[in-house]
């Protein structure tokens, strides 16, 4: 399948799946009058990539998870270690995230005449709670 082909099937651009290919997310295409070729792998590893992506890994993370994925693609590979470590940090960020909105949502709920005074009230209750 052509990259043209590849690029429509699966939504991305070209120049990703150039990139893809250029970082090693991806295996070098075999080539056909100068044309990339993609294989049932690669069309694989992209759509891996994409879902990886989709769930907050970065490239190198990508990278790794599709390594550990290649080496052992049981439900027990290192893979699932790796997805669930990064389920956990997210599970954190959203927590994190959580309490920041709730301390947003306090101040913008105030009804004290200056952000000060807001500020002073919150740091007492937080103190004596």
């Amino acid at each position: 399948m052509k990259i043209g082909d590849v690029s429509v099937k699966l939504g991305l651009p070209a120049s990703t799946i150039r990139y893809y290919e250029k970082v090693g997310l991806i295996d070098q295409q075999r080539r056909v009058s100068g044309r990339r070729e993609f294989d049932d792998r690669a069309l694989f590893a992209l759509e891996f990539v994409r879902l990886a992506q989709a769930a907050g890994f970065t490239i190198a993370e990508t990278k790794s998870l599709l390594d550990a994925y290649a080496e052992d693609p049981s439900v027990k590979g290192t893979w699932r270690l790796q997805a669930t470590t990064k389920r956990d940090t997210i599970r954190n960020q959203i927590k994190e995230l959580r309490q920041m909105d709730n301390i947003l949502s306090e101040i913008l709920s105030c009804s004290c005449p200056t952000l000060t005074e807001c500020v002073e009230k919150g740091m007492a209750r937080r103190a004596s709670g």
